[in-house]
């Protein structure tokens, strides 16, 4: 105990029960009195990281500490892995993200964690000392060897190790191993007197460091002297996005088979005439456009340091894509599920049996059934292997599904809204109780001002004509006047838009002036002729009250005319 780091006090507490945690301590503060002494700084420093236990991250059977890496290695350090426990991984003293028990690596430094098992255990720590090795580079190289066995198959004896200097850069501590195959399984165990197989052969090269193990892998061309250069052509499909019959050429991707059979290190370079070859005269470069549209010859010059030489021909050849309609829409009518609808490849020119179809399906037919909206492509190829792709969206559309439709009636704007779903594109129209045309289709499912009475909404699909829907509708209002002279028009007083089928049940009651009740009227009936016990009522307004099916009730007059 003490006041400050150097002022002491003159008291001292004991732990009387070290060995024990928290109130099992039994800790006694001020228990000795050292008056007129004093004591300072307390008990002496506990370092709690000198009872952490040390484990090994590395696990790798050489070294608990110290790891060597080859550069572009991934490395798992691993820790244990303790339920519940927390894990603090470090790179140079620098905390990183990760929290799990392993930590996967790629650069050098010095790692650290440190594991709190949060069990009441001791913490747990592990370190690496990580050092990543540079990777020999790979240098490829070739041998030239004569055909001298007097046979001239192409086919000789290689000393491979005379390529070790250039395969290593004359880079002391590089050793060489060679393969047979690209998977580096199969060493060739004599390279002092490989026979070739081929020619010209790879031969597969693993350029390894003696001191840190790392390696790289490259290449040797055996190449065997027994012929001059040789006609070959360059073919593309003009699929450039033009299509005129020009093309950007590699030239170079004629070298190989103009030089089939040639020792290796010749040099290769190529002209438009066969007179600029011979004088050597304005050499084109490896990027080449050809200047006839289609098919043009040019030439590839052939020398080496002793002379030898061939004038080649390279016939550029530009294949034209199959004359396709590359995108297409169409519709198909979910209602009519699972009957399909034909898509096809859209040739142009030239029977479809001239083409190889490969659709997005899996067909390989010109036309195909479908009957789920959707992309599909097809590619289409012609006899020259030439391709392009085309696209047809299939778009879904559906019958109308009606529903429900929103009356506004009894009213001086009578509005019809109609609402429907479906996926596809809708107009509505109107035929009144006589199958009339009452209001022409149109996109709005809104009609206004109309009159009260009877209507069939309909309701057709215009993207691909999936079919028509209706539903019968009525719209209330009340005749202002009636005249009964028998001259069948207006002859009778009835409620626009009841009847047996819309709102049977309403009430209508007409009355005089007076209040009297004259007729209660059904729905289904015809209306009020204008009589009352027998005789016809003279000319004046009447009173009505009517209570609609649905609640509503209405009350007004209107006029009788004889």
């Amino acid at each position: 105990l003490s006041a400050t780091y150097n002022q002491g006090l003159p008291f001292l507490g004991i732990i009387n029960n070290p060995d024990n945690i928290g109130l099992a301590s039994n800790y006694v503060h001020n228990a000795i009195n050292l008056a007129p002494n004093e004591s300072s700084q307390g008990l002496p420093p506990f370092i709690a990281s000198f009872f952490n236990t040390q484990i090994d991250i590395i696990k790798n059977g050489e070294s608990s500490i110290n790891l060597e890496l080859c550069d572009g290695d991934i490395y798992k350090l691993s820790s244990e892995n303790i339920p519940g426990a927390t894990y603090i991984w470090t790179q140079d003293g620098n905390p990183l993200p990760e929290t799990t028990y392993d930590l996967e690596i790629s650069q050098q430094g010095h790692y650290e964690v440190f594991i709190n098992p949060n069990n009441g255990d001791c913490a747990i720590e592990g370190q690496a000392f990580v050092n990543f090795n540079e990777i020999p580079q790979a240098v490829n190289s070739s041998l030239l060897q004569c055909d001298e066995d007097g046979i001239k198959d192409g086919f000789t004896i290689f000393n491979l190790n005379e390529a070790n200097g250039n395969l290593t850069n004359n880079i002391q501590n590089l050793s060489t191993k060679f393969y047979s195959d690209s998977a580096r399984k199969n060493e060739i165990l004599n390279p002092n007197a490989y026979n070739n197989n081929s020619n010209p052969q790879t031969v597969f090269v693993e350029v390894f460091n003696d001191i840190t193990g790392c390696s790289s892998n490259s290449e040797l061309i055996l190449n065997v002297s027994v012929t001059d250069s040789k006609n070959t052509q360059l073919i593309a499909c003009d699929d450039d996005g033009i299509e005129d019959g020009f093309y950007n050429f590699n030239l170079s991707q004629a070298d190989s088979e103009i030089i089939n059979g040639l020792p290796s290190g010749l040099d290769i370079r190529y002209f438009e005439t066969h007179e600029n070859a011979l004088l050597e005269q304005n050499p084109l470069s490896n990027t080449y456009t050809n200047t006839t549209a289609y098919s043009q010859t040019i030439y590839a010059r052939v020398e080496n340091a002793n002379n030898c030489y061939g004038i080649s021909e390279l016939l550029l050849t530009v294949n034209t894509l199959p004359e396709i309609i590359t995108e297409d829409t169409v519709y198909y009518c979910l209602n009519k599920y699972p009957q399909t609808i034909t898509i096809d490849g859209g040739t142009l020119s030239d029977s479809p049996n001239n083409f190889f179809f490969s659709w997005s399906t899996g067909e390989t037919s010109y036309a195909i059934q479908v009957n789920e909206p959707g992309t599909y492509t097809v590619l289409i190829t012609n006899a020259n292997n030439c391709s392009k792709e085309r696209t047809v969206v299939v778009n879904p559309s559906n019958i109308a599904t009606i529903e429900f439709v929103e009356i506004v009636d009894a009213a001086q704007n009578n509005i019809i809204t109609v609402f429907a779903s479906g996926e596809g594109t809708y107009e509505y129209a109107l035929l009144d109780s006589n199958n009339i045309v009452y209001r022409e289709f149109q996109d709005n499912p809104v009609f206004e001002n109309i009159l009260a009475g009877f209507y069939t909404v309909y309701i057709k699909d215009t993207k691909n004509n999936c079919g028509n829907v209706s539903t019968k509708v009525s719209v209330i209002g009340f005749p202002k006047y009636f005249t009964p002279n028998n001259d069948g028009v207006n002859d009778t007083w009835q409620v626009y838009g009841v009847s047996s089928v819309f709102q049977p049940n309403s009430k209508i009651y007409i009355f005089d002036r007076f209040g009297k009740l004259l007729k209660e009227l059904n729905p289904s009936e015809k209306g009020w002729d204008g009589f009352f016990n027998g005789e016809k009522l003279p000319t004046d307004d009447y009173w009505f009250s009517v209570t609609l099916q649905d609640g509503r009730i209405f009350k007004n007059h209107f006029t009788l005319k004889n």
